[in-house]
C-alpha cells in the first residue's frame, strides 16, 4: 500500500500545477485582453474588445505611442444583449475569443446609468469567464473611447490602468468585487472611475456608485479625494495624500498618510444606530511651507492638530454628501450592523435605504507624522 501511495504522489502533485487546461492550441484562440460595455441610441449593447496580437507584443516597437505595429486590435460589435455582442463580435475573427484572461472591465458612462445588472449574468453563468477581471466606470465618455486610446508605455490599454492604480495605491476592484457587493444586504458597490484627459489619455477621476437594489444603475460620482477617503472607511486604500493649511492660507503642508486602517463599530442608543469610526494611520512631511520645525516636539504636535482638524473636517463632509445626496451606503454599515447587531438588523434590513440617510455617524483619526523628511523646517531663500 505505501508503495502504491509513493507512486501515486507525483502523479497528484502533477494535477494541482496550475496551467492553461484549454484543450485549444494557443494559435487556435484570439486572447481577450480587455472589454468595455456601452449603450446604443436602440437600447443594444455595444461591446469593445481587446485582442492580443502576439507577434506585435515582444519588440521595442510594441510600446504604446509609437509607430510600430500594435500588440493589440480594438474590435467592436453591437447585440441585443451581452452574449448576442460578443457572438456577433466572434463572427469577425477566425479565431476563438478566449476570456479567461480578461483584465479588464470598462463601463461607459451611459451603460452604466441605463443599469448593468442584466449583463452580469452571461459573465457569471460563463465558466470561462475571468472573475478577476478589474472594473471600471468611465465618466462622461465611452468604454470604447478608452480603448481606441494608444497607451504611452505599455503595450496594452489595460496595463496601463491597472499600473495606475496601483502607482495610486488604490486596491483593485475585481469583477468578484463587484459581484459580492451587489449581491449583499446593507452595502452598495464602488467602482473606479476613468476619464479621457485632454490630452485624449485615460486618468484616473475618482469612483462610480452603483445602487445594487435599483438594476445597478450609476447614483453619481466622487472625486478622487473623496474616494481616497471613502476607500480608506472600507478598508479599501493602502496610503492617500492630505494638503492642509497651517494658521495663514499660504502656509501648507502635504502629508503622505500610509498603513491606513479602519475600524467600524456600531451600537445601539435607545432605538436609534450609531456608526462609530476609528481612522489610522502614519504620516510622512514631503512638502513643508510653514516656519513650523516637525523635529520639536511642539510644533509637531501643532502639524498633527491640524492634520487631523483637516481630516475630520473633509471626512466628515464626506459622509454627509453621501448620506444626503446619494443616500446610498458604500462605506458597508449595514454590513457591520449585520454582523454585529444581528437581531436588530433583522428589524433594519428591508428599510436599511431609509435609515442610513439618517444614522448617526461620529469618526476618531489616531495619525501621526512619523517621518519629518530630509530637512526640518521650509526653504528659504
Amino acid at each position: 500500500m505505501k508503495i502504491i501511495l509513493k507512486m501515486s504522489s507525483p502523479l497528484f502533485l502533477l494535477c494541482l500545477i496550475t496551467g492553461c487546461w484549454s484543450l485549444n492550441e494557443p494559435d487556435h484562440l484570439a486572447f481577450n485582453l480587455g472589454d468595455g460595455w456601452d449603450i446604443e441610441d436602440n437600447g443594444h449593447v455595444l461591446v469593445t474588445t481587446q485582442i492580443a496580437i502576439p507577434a506585435n507584443s515582444g519588440g521595442l516597437d510594441a510600446g504604446g505611442g509609437g509607430e510600430g505595429k500594435r500588440a493589440f486590435q480594438t474590435m467592436s460589435a453591437s447585440g441585443t444583449n451581452l452574449y448576442d455582442s460578443l457572438h456577433n463580435l466572434q463572427k469577425e475573427l477566425s479565431r476563438e475569443i478566449f476570456v479567461g484572461h480578461r483584465e479588464v472591465l470598462l463601463i461607459g458612462q451611459k451603460m452604466a446609468e441605463h443599469g448593468i445588472d442584466k449583463l452580469l449574468d452571461e459573465i457569471v453563468r460563463n465558466p470561462k469567464s475571468e472573475l478577476r477581471s478589474k472594473v471600471f466606470v468611465v465618466k462622461d465618455g465611452r468604454a470604447k473611447d478608452i480603448f481606441t486610446t494608444d497607451p504611452i508605455f505599455d503595450p496594452y490599454t489595460q496595463t496601463s490602468l491597472t499600473r495606475q492604480e496601483e502607482i495610486l495605491h488604490i486596491r483593485h476592484t475585481y469583477f468578484r468585487d463587484l459581484l459580492a457587493d451587489s449581491l449583499s444586504r446593507g452595502i452598495h458597490p464602488m467602482v473606479p472611475a476613468l476619464s479621457l484627459s485632454p490630452s485624449s489619455k485615460p486618468h484616473y477621476v475618482g469612483s462610480a456608485i452603483l445602487n445594487s437594489n435599483n438594476h445597478l444603475k450609476l447614483v453619481g460620482f466622487l472625486d478622487s479625494q473623496e474616494s481616497a477617503y471613502a476607500n480608506w472607511i472600507s478598508n479599501r486604500q493602502d496610503s492617500l495624500v492630505s494638503d492642509f493649511f497651517i494658521r495663514e492660507k499660504e502656509n501648507n503642508i502635504s502629508v503622505i498618510l500610509k498603513f491606513l486602517k479602519s475600524q467600524i463599530r456600531a451600537k445601539m442608543s435607545g432605538d436609534d444606530i450609531q456608526i462609530h469610526i476609528q481612522l489610522t494611520g502614519k504620516g510622512s512631511i514631503v512638502e513643508n511651507n510653514t516656519e513650523l520645525d516637525p523635529t520639536k516636539a511642539a510644533d509637531l504636535k501643532i502639524i498633527e492638530k491640524e492634520l487631523k482638524k483637516n481630516l475630520q473636517q473633509e471626512v466628515t463632509k464626506l459622509i454627509a454628501t453621501v448620506q444626503d445626496k446619494y443616500r446610498t451606503d458604500i462605506f458597508g454599515f449595514g454590513k457591520k450592523v449585520h454582523h454585529q447587531l444581528p437581531k436588530q438588523w433583522k428589524g433594519y434590513e428591508e428599510e436599511w435605504d431609509r435609515i442610513f440617510p439618517e444614522l448617526q455617524v461620529s469618526i476618531n483619526f489616531n495619525v501621526r507624522c512619523d517621518d519629518p523628511g530630509q530637512s526640518n523646517t521650509s526653504m528659504k531663500y
